[in-house]
C-alpha cells in the first residue's frame, strides 16, 4: 500500500523529507483557490429594508427599495416619481435622516455566490466567467467567482468592512474544497473601485487581497455627480426612460444624492483635474467669453460644497451675489419637511438638529473623510497589484461650465436636465447662468482624467488600457470582458512567479 503524503503546488519540485527507502509514495499535489470577488458600482446592488426578504410593502412602500434589473419594479417605484416619493424610498420618511442601517443588500440567506445581491446586467459577465478557460493556470489554481452588492447609500468605509468580512467567509468556504486558499482578486465596476481601494488600502486588507481589476473608477470623484445633481441625469435613450428613473432633474437627485455619503463621495475630491490638467472643473463665463468664476483653486469641499447655492429669480434691481453654481440647493433636501423656523430656545435646538443643511454637512463631512485618507496630497491609495481600464470616446462632464446670459422670462431653475442660476448684473438686469452640457472625453460618467488617475506605465500584459466604452454597460463590452481575463491571469502568473520563488528572495 502506497505511502499517502500531500504537497503545496508551489512545493513541487523541492526536496522531500522524511519518507522511506523501499516503499511506494503517493505524492499529492494541492491546488490553490483563488476566488474572484467582482464589487459592482453605485445603484449596482439591489437593496431592501432590513428585516425583510425584499417581499411585500409597508408605508406604502415596498421592502424591495433598489431593483433596476426588474422593469416591473422599475416602472411602479421610479418611472415618473417626484423627489419626495424617492427620498422616502432610498433615505426615509421626510422627518428621518440619513442611516447606515436603513437599507441592505437584497442577496440570499446564507449569501452563496452574492449573484442575487446585484444588477442581472453584470451576469453577461460573471456567468460566462465561471466557465472560463483558464489553460495552463487551472492545474494548479482554482477560481471560483462571487459577487458582492453593498449598500451603496452608506460610506464606501462601511462597504469595505463588509467586503473584508465577506472575503474571510469565501477563504474559508474555498479553502473547504482545496484546503489551500489565501487571498482574492477584486474585480470592479466604477464606485465599487472606491469600496475596494478602502478595503486594501485604508481597512488593512491588502494581505487578504492578491490583486485589483478596476474597471471606470472615478479614482478622483467625477464632475458628472455636480451635474446631476443640478440637471439630473444627462443623456437620453429613445423614450427617456432610463434618464426619468435615475432623476431627469435636480430636485430628483439631490433629494437622493445630497442625503447619503455613498452618493457624495463620488464628487471630485482635491486631487481631481481636468482633462487640460486645471484644478478649477467649475466655471462660469461671462456674455463676452471671460471667466467669471473658476474653482476650486484647491478644496472643492470649502470652495462649492459647502457653499449654499441660492438659484432663485431675485426681486428688485439690485446687483445680487447668490451663489448658485453651490452644489445643493438647501430647500432640495427634504422637499416634504424643510428647516422648521424655531421659536424658543429649544425649539430652535430642534430645528437645528432637523435643520436638512445641516444634515447635509453632516454627511458631507463623512465624504470629504474618507476622500482625505483614500487620496491624500501624495495621491490616490492603490493597491499594488492593480490593473485600470478607463472608458473614453464619448461625452463626459469633464469642465462644468455655466455660460452668463440675459433673462427675461424664465424662472424655473430646474427644467428636466438643465439649470439655471438666477440673478440680477451690476446693471441692475436679470441674467441667467446656464449649466452647458458634457463635452469633454469620457465614459459618459467619468471624465478621462480621474479614469486614468491609478495608471502607471510597464504594467505586465495586459497593463492598464483606455478603450472607447460607456459608463455602466462596460463590462458588456467584448474588449472589456478579454483584457479583464486577461488581467487576472496576469495577476495569477504574478502569484506563481511570487509562489515559487526561493525563501531569500522573498
Amino acid at each position: 500500500m502506497a505511502n499517502k503524503q500531500q504537497v503545496d503546488w508551489f512545493k513541487v519540485g523541492m526536496p522531500f523529507d522524511n519518507l522511506e527507502t523501499n516503499a511506494v509514495h503517493e505524492i499529492e499535489v494541492r491546488r490553490e483557490a483563488i476566488p474572484l470577488i467582482f464589487v459592482p458600482g453605485i445603484m449596482g446592488s439591489h437593496l431592501r429594508r432590513p428585516g425583510t426578504d425584499g417581499k411585500g410593502e409597508n408605508n406604502g412602500l415596498p421592502n424591495l427599495r433598489w431593483n433596476p434589473s426588474e422593469l416591473g419594479w422599475t416602472w411602479d417605484n421610479l418611472i415618473g416619481k417626484d423627489a419626495e416619493w424617492r427620498r422616502r424610498l432610498i433615505v426615509g420618511e421626510p422627518d428621518e435622516n440619513f442611516r447606515p442601517d436603513y437599507l441592505e443588500p437584497d442577496n440570499d440567506n446564507p449569501y452563496g455566490n452574492g449573484f442575487r445581491g446585484i444588477m442581472t446586467d453584470y451576469h453577461k459577465f460573471l456567468t460566462p466567467l465561471r466557465t472560463q478557460d483558464w489553460g495552463d493556470f487551472k492545474k494548479i489554481f482554482e477560481l471560483p467567482v462571487y459577487a458582492f452588492g453593498f449598500n451603496w447609500t452608506d460610506d464606501v468605509r462601511n462597504a469595505a468592512s463588509k467586503l473584508l468580512e465577506r472575503i474571510d467567509t469565501i477563504i474559508e468556504e474555498a479553502r473547504r474544497v482545496t484546503g489551500l486558499c489565501e487571498k482574492v482578486i477584486l474585480l470592479s465596476h466604477s464606485m465599487g473601485g472606491l469600496v475596494c481601494r478602502t478595503a486594501s488600502e485604508v481597512l488593512d486588507g491588502r494581505n487578504k487581497i492578491l490583486g485589483i481589476v478596476h474597471c471606470v473608477q472615478p479614482v478622483n470623484g467625477a464632475p458628472a455627480a455636480y451635474w446631476r445633481m443640478k440637471a439630473g441625469f444627462e443623456g437620453s435613450d429613445k423614450l427617456g426612460l432610463v434618464q426619468s428613473a435615475l432623476g431627469n432633474s435636480g430636485p430628483k437627485v439631490t433629494a437622493i444624492l445630497g442625503n447619503m455619503p455613498g452618493g457624495l463621495e463620488l464628487l471630485p475630491n482635491k486631487l481631481h483635474v481636468t482633462n487640460d490638467k486645471r484644478k478649477e472643473w467649475l466655471r462660469v463665463i461671462g456674455e463676452n467669453g471671460e471667466e467669471l468664476l473658476a474653482r476650486p483653486v484647491n478644496d472643492p469641499y470649502q470652495e462649492i460644497y459647502r457653499h449654499k447655492a441660492d438659484v432663485a429669480k431675485p426681486k428688485g434691481s439690485s446687483a445680487t451675489s447668490n451663489e448658485y453654481w453651490g452644489l445643493v440647493d438647501p430647500l432640495l433636501l427634504n422637499p416634504a419637511n424643510p428647516a422648521p423656523p424655531g421659536g424658543n430656545a429649544w425649539d430652535q435646538a430642534n430645528a437645528a438638529a432637523a435643520d436638512p443643511w445641516q444634515v447635509f454637512l453632516d454627511v458631507l463631512g463623512i465624504a470629504e473623510a474618507l476622500h482625505d485618507e483614500l487620496s491624500p496630497p501624495t495621491g490616490p491609495k492603490q493597491h499594488p497589484q492593480t490593473l485600470t481600464l478607463a472608458g473614453t470616446g464619448h461625452k463626459t462632464a469633464d469642465v462644468i461650465e455655466l455660460k452668463v446670459e440675459s433673462n427675461w422670462f424664465q424662472s424655473n431653475p430646474y427644467p428636466k436636465q438643465g439649470f439655471r442660476g438666477f440673478f440680477i448684473n451690476g446693471a441692475g438686469k436679470n441674467m441667467q447662468a446656464v449649466l452647458q452640457d458634457p463635452a469633454g472625453d469620457g465614459d459618459l460618467t467619468v471624465v478621462l482624467s480621474s479614469g486614468v488617475a491609478l495608471e502607471i506605465p510597464g504594467r505586465p500584459k495586459p497593463g492598464d488600457k483606455r478603450t472607447p466604452v460607456e459608463h455602466q454597460p462596460a463590462y458588456e463590452n467584448d474588449v472589456v470582458q478579454q483584457w479583464a481575463v486577461d488581467a487576472i491571469k496576469a495577476l495569477c502568473k504574478h502569484h506563481y512567479w511570487e509562489r515559487r520563488k526561493p525563501a531569500e528572495e522573498k
